[in-house]
């Protein structure tokens, strides 16, 4: 990397990372964490401000419900090698975390779009829901939570949409299970500057 700016955004962004050790001992209160991730939704960024992403927070039993219904679903597709892999990194990096974030979009809103704007709108929704993972996810981080973005949808849309009675119109295509760091990362590599940033002045 070349010469580090001090930016209280960008120290945020740095504090984001994949953590897979995660704890449920979190002291702020599910109140004040379900407003901070509804805050970041609200504050990023989305085409014409469609504000076409959702979410689902999960607590407590709902949460430890969500991995177990993971577990049952990937019973259903994978060779038993693949499976207990997949199970046990399951109990070790996300199950034993405080809650989770599901991740929709409205495809009502997206559908709206696509009438004016055909070509494009698909692409945007994606767009919006990957900047609002991330703001949500530097939030969390900001409150020095450890999160991961997993994506074990859509194996599990059809469970997830008849246990919290998801809107027909909602598609699932993320889950972020957050609670405290017990593990921190391994130290994160950076390619070079000039592999990927090119400026013409």
């Amino acid at each position: 990397m070349g010469m580090l700016v001090k930016n209280s955004f960008l120290s945020h962004l740095e504090k984001r990372r994949s953590v897979y050790g995660l704890g449920n001992c979190v002291t702020l209160p599910k109140k004040y964490i379900s407003e901070l991730v509804s805050q970041a939704l609200s504050m990023s960024p989305s085409a014409y401000n469609a504000q076409s992403t959702r979410v689902v927070i999960l607590f407590g039993h709902h949460h430890c419900k969500l991995w177990t219904l993971v577990k049952h679903e990937l019973s259903k597709v994978l060779e038993l090698d693949s499976l207990d892999v997949s199970l046990s990194k399951i109990d070790a990096c996300f199950a034993p975390g405080f809650g989770t974030v599901l991740f929709f979009e409205d495809t009502d809103v997206v559908r709206k779009q696509k009438q004016n704007h055909p070509l494009y709108a698909e692409n945007w929704s994606q767009q919006a829901c990957g900047m609002a993972q991330l703001a949500v996810w530097a939030a969390l981080a900001a409150e020095n939570l450890g999160a991961s973005i997993q994506h074990y949808n859509p194996i599990i849309d059809e469970g997830v949409a008849q246990e919290w009675r998801i809107p027909a119109s909602w598609k699932l295509m993320a889950q972020l299970p957050f609670g405290t760091i017990e593990k921190h990362p391994e130290p994160k590599f950076f390619i070079d500057d000039e592999e990927h940033c090119i400026v013409y002045e």
